[in-house]
């Protein structure tokens, strides 16, 4: 009898220990909680490996401080972008508006000929009309960043539609002398996507390509491992890394200039218009040859 009574005690004794040791354990977690929703510091929570299920405990607290960290991160990010985005479209708008009224201004002077007064509205033309592209593709990203822009679900043919756009890119290419090396598979290469947004990625692309290249142009559709890839090179060798992976950014333009007919939109629609179709791209810039690659999964 007095065997069990020893054992009874010794075990009370061990579970009023454990019982101790758990309770300091939660009354540390809780404090280490509270000093850091009292912002007086950011360090993960740390625990003695006491118990298993108040270590996982532990475990699962720091996973929800890292994606609290990571969902500040962006929120801080989105912030910084807006008020970016704010401040180059008010730039954007203001200064050719300002060019606008200053040629037409100078149009309306009595003392210049009818040529002149037509070469001044000429400009005037042409300034107001970057002006419409400007807010032509603002509002598109805006449209295509909001949560109610929906993309179809279609059987789209990547071979064609690559064919298509660079006949359209004919008469640009050769104002420009360039001559693109094109390599294409000799069977059709499908996807499950929006026809238009497709061509609106790779008509951006082009673009890009011509308006950026200080040499040639290279194209180039695979499909591997059932992955579909739309490759777009040109030579860029006075762009640098930086440059390169801030190509997506609203309104960034490689040269900085707004003299250009460059909004610093089209990658960013491009971006966003992967991101809604589930694809990826991604930028590389090796030896002064910048690639762009777009990826989707393929089907039969």
């Amino acid at each position: 009898m007095i065997y069990v009574i020893i054992v009874i005690s010794l075990a009370t004794v061990f579970l009023l220990t454990r019982l101790c040791s758990v309770k300091k354990e939660v009354k540390k977690i809780g404090k280490q909680l509270q000093f850091y929703n009292d912002r007086k510091t950011n360090k993960k929570i740390d625990m003695a490996l006491i118990d298993k299920d108040i270590e996982n405990l532990g475990l699962e607290i720091n996973k929800l401080i890292d994606l609290h960290v990571t969902e500040n991160r962006l929120r801080v990010r989105f912030k910084d972008e807006h008020k970016h985005a704010v401040a180059n479209m008010s730039h954007d708008l203001r200064t050719p508006l300002t060019s606008i009224l200053g040629y037409i201004q100078m149009a309306e002077a009595d003392n210049l000929t009818a040529e002149e007064k037509n070469e001044l509205l000429s400009i005037a033309f042409n300034r107001a009309k970057r002006l419409e592209v400007l807010l032509k593709e603002f509002f598109e990203l805006s449209v295509i960043e909001s949560s109610e822009y929906h993309l179809k679900s279609e059987r789209v043919n990547l071979k064609e539609i690559t064919f298509d756009i660079l006949m359209s890119f004919y008469d640009r290419l050769n104002e420009k002398n360039m001559e693109p090396s094109i390599t294409m598979p000799e069977t059709d290469i499908f996807i499950i996507s929006d026809d238009s947004a497709v061509k609106r990625v790779f008509e951006n692309l082009m673009s890009n390509a011509i308006a950026y290249s200080d040499g040639n142009i290279r194209i180039s559709l695979e499909e591997k491992d059932s992955m579909a890839r739309l490759i777009v090179k040109n030579d860029a060798h006075s762009l640098t890394e930086e440059a390169a992976q801030r190509m997506f950014d609203r309104f960034y333009t490689v040269d900085q200039s707004r003299s250009g007919t460059s909004t610093g939109l089209g990658l960013s629609i491009v971006k966003s218009l992967m991101e809604k179709m589930n694809g990826t791209i991604i930028v590389q810039l090796n030896d002064g040859e910048l690639s762009i690659v777009c990826e989707w999964k393929s089907v039969a």
